[in-house]
């Protein structure tokens, strides 16, 4: 008796090869993004160079925090995308999501650190109106962009304005605000003091109880994006550069860790 093998296993085992190993070893139009690191502020990334305006020791840390983003040019293979997917820090986003359609990382290179130009130009600009108003005998007038030096290369983006406010209130005025501790935040913020929403939010959280953040501050309209169960470190939604200052100045307390602000989720 003659036995007869049917060729078709074969060629459907070849073909689901194909299938679902080739794509891992190709690259796919997505875009990996990780939390990064928080970076002290103090005493070298952010400093103040005016003989004419009297500053401070701070008396505690505020960290200016990053994410990881793969630049638009980037060849991310479809191994590393599932390997992202499959970590709880790890978010894979449609290339359109993030980059606009024939960007590149030159471009967007140049228009990240013209964000962050202007994002000091306000943080500044916000802090000097919030010295006015509550510490009227503190002189900021002769404060311009030139005299504020922020040494953070390979950096940029408008997401650390609300943080840079803080940084030059810390400074700029005797009150001691930080009472020691290590906070961190991640907002953008304009010339009259409004904090607004950034990306990776969440990745954010993660960086800021990396660098060992006890405080987060963040803007509200972030609030739908923020972890529902946050551990570990307090996050505190704000509107304005007021709210957090308001929050700075209260007694040091036992505040437990969590999520307070965000009025839609129930904190």
């Amino acid at each position: 008796m003659t036995l007869r093998f049917s060729r078709t296993p074969r060629i459907i085992k070849v073909f689901l090869a194909l299938v679902l190993i080739v794509p891992i070893f190709t690259p796919v139009n997505f875009v990996i993004l990780q939390p990064g690191n928080g970076t002290a502020l103090f005493p070298k990334v952010l400093t103040i160079k005016s003989a004419d305006v009297k500053t401070y020791k701070p008396n505690g840390e505020i960290y200016l925090l990053a994410i990881w983003v793969s630049t638009p040019d980037a060849k991310v293979l479809g191994a590393e995308a599932l390997g992202c997917w499959a970590r709880a820090d790890c978010v894979v986003f449609p290339r359109s999501v993030i980059y606009k359609r024939n960007t590149s990382s030159k471009a967007e290179e140049v228009q990240s650190h013209k964000e962050m130009k202007v994002s000091q130009s306000d943080a500044l600009t916000a802090a000097k109106n919030l010295i006015a108003k509550r510490y009227p005998t503190i002189d900021t007038s002769h404060l311009t962009d030139a005299s504020i030096k922020v040494d953070l290369p390979n950096t940029g983006g408008p997401s650390g304005g609300l943080i840079f406010s803080l940084g030059l209130i810390e400074l700029l005025t005797p009150e001691d605000l930080l009472q020691g501790r290590k906070i961190s935040g991640s907002g953008t913020i304009a010339a009259d003091g409004s904090v607004g929403a950034i990306g990776g939010i969440a990745e954010k959280v993660i960086a800021a109880k990396k660098a060992g953040a006890t405080i987060l501050f963040a803007s509200r309209s972030n609030c739908d994006e923020l972890p529902k169960n946050i551990q570990g470190i307090s996050v505190i939604a704000i509107s304005n550069l007021n709210q957090a200052v308001d929050y700075l100045q209260q007694p040091l307390s036992g505040r437990s860790a969590g999520l307070t602000g965000c009025t839609n989720l129930g904190a």
